[in-house]
């Protein structure tokens, strides 16, 4: 018996299949073997389902985090003649400065100085700030206050 390969076929315990494994004798023809697709066990399936239902609920049920808060954040003191911080405002600004007041541990003013830039700040965008002054901020400074002017 010759398979339609043109090589013998090989008993694999149900039925004749030729050679390479494409077609099987069903006792009067040569039979083309339909490979099934592609299955994926229940319990795949049902785990997907699951992360996509909780996936929904968390996004539907979960609390969403406060949008940023509006003003000066994150100020710190870098150095004798260097300061930081982070600045956002709910209305844009074309021309905005910022006036310093330096504080010591007990409250009391030490220092303070006038920004002399002038920066564009757009509407609800925080704007990271570093500022070097040629002045020596007062040694005894330890936190600062950045106000804010809008100039129309």
């Amino acid at each position: 018996m010759i398979g339609p390969d043109g090589r013998p076929p090989v008993f694999d315990g149900a039925a004749w299949v030729s050679s390479d494994r494409r077609y099987w004798w069903n006792g009067a023809a040569w039979q083309p073997i339909k490979k099934p697709g592609f299955r994926p066990p229940i319990a795949v399936t049902l785990i997907v389902i699951v992360v996509v239902v909780a996936g929904v609920y968390a996004a539907l049920k979960l609390p969403k985090p406060p949008p940023p808060a509006y003003g000066v954040t994150n100020a710190k003191i870098d150095s004798s003649t260097q300061f930081e911080f982070d600045y956002r405002r709910p209305t844009p600004c074309t021309d905005l400065s910022f006036d310093y007041v330096f504080f010591d541990g007990g409250g009391q003013k030490v220092d303070n100085f006038a920004d002399e830039k002038h920066e564009s700040m757009p509407a609800n965008r925080t704007i990271h700030f570093t500022i070097y002054t040629l002045q020596a901020i007062d040694s005894n400074a330890k936190r600062f206050d950045a106000t804010p002017t809008c100039h129309v």
